[in-house]
């Protein structure tokens, strides 16, 4: 008889793989972002800063962004396991991990573009405090005192990555499990591995570092200018902050 669990564990790979695509796609759109915030913003107001600095304050960027993903990918991760474990993969669940990763990229585009306001007026990512003080009327200040070159160029930008994310969540095919089907038995360690593997990945993302100590505000100094070291930062990772 087949081993019907092993065929669902191979599968929750493959759905696994398939998501984990869509967050590796929008680091990089958050990262055309954080370009974004450079070349509008910080460009011209940072002559004389060492180039390397501007990269490493980007790479360092990139380790908060898959942070932001790694806690966002921690509930996927067990709902897969469970179907896998249950031998259950109804199409409605398709759906609501798509619902779920469309929610997330519009809420953080909303996010980035209310700290792009915030940004080029005060030099400085928008923290909680900023959150909850923010008002309507603050927008609109925001709006009057920023080139509208910027403004035009940044909004392009964001729509344009909003609905390309949004349409690569909804293209995806996941397929069914019983393709999974092989007449080859499970491995060695297959099981272990395919349970284990992803949950490492999600850990490691979620920390940000393999350090001791998960990634902190402090990783991002790399520079003595300020807003070097504030383009590092995202908008998610400083709500809490």
């Amino acid at each position: 008889m087949p081993n019907r669990f092993i065929f669902s564990l191979r599968f929750s790979t493959k759905v696994f793989l398939k998501l984990a695509k869509l967050a590796l796609l929008f680091v990089l759109y958050m990262t055309l972002f954080r370009l974004n915030f450079y070349f509008l913003i910080i460009f011209h107001s940072t002559t004389g800063v060492n180039p390397v600095e501007v990269l490493q304050s980007l790479i360092i960027g990139l380790r908060f962004d898959l942070l932001v993903y790694g806690f966002i990918f921690t509930p996927i991760y067990f709902l897969i396991l469970i179907q896998a474990i249950a031998q259950k993969w109804p199409h409605p669940m398709f759906s609501f991990y798509k619902f779920y990763f469309a929610i997330v990229w519009i809420l953080i585009c909303l996010m980035t573009y209310l700290d792009f306001f915030h940004f080029t007026v005060n030099g400085q990512r928008m923290r909680f405090q900023n959150y909850l003080n923010f008002n309507w009327e603050d927008l609109v200040n925001y709006y009057y005192k920023i080139p509208s070159v910027q403004i035009v160029l940044f909004t392009a930008l964001l729509v344009i990555l909003l609905i390309f994310g949004v349409t690569s969540i909804f293209a995806v095919k996941f397929g069914e499990w019983k393709d999974e089907y092989s007449p080859s038995t499970s491995k060695r360690f297959e099981v272990l591995l395919r349970i284990l593997v992803p949950l490492l990945l999600i850990l490691l993302a979620a920390r940000g570092t393999i350090e001791a100590h998960h990634l902190e505000l402090q990783h991002s100094i790399v520079s003595q200018n300020t807003l070097i070291n504030e383009l590092a930062l995202n908008a998610v990772w400083c709500f809490d902050k």
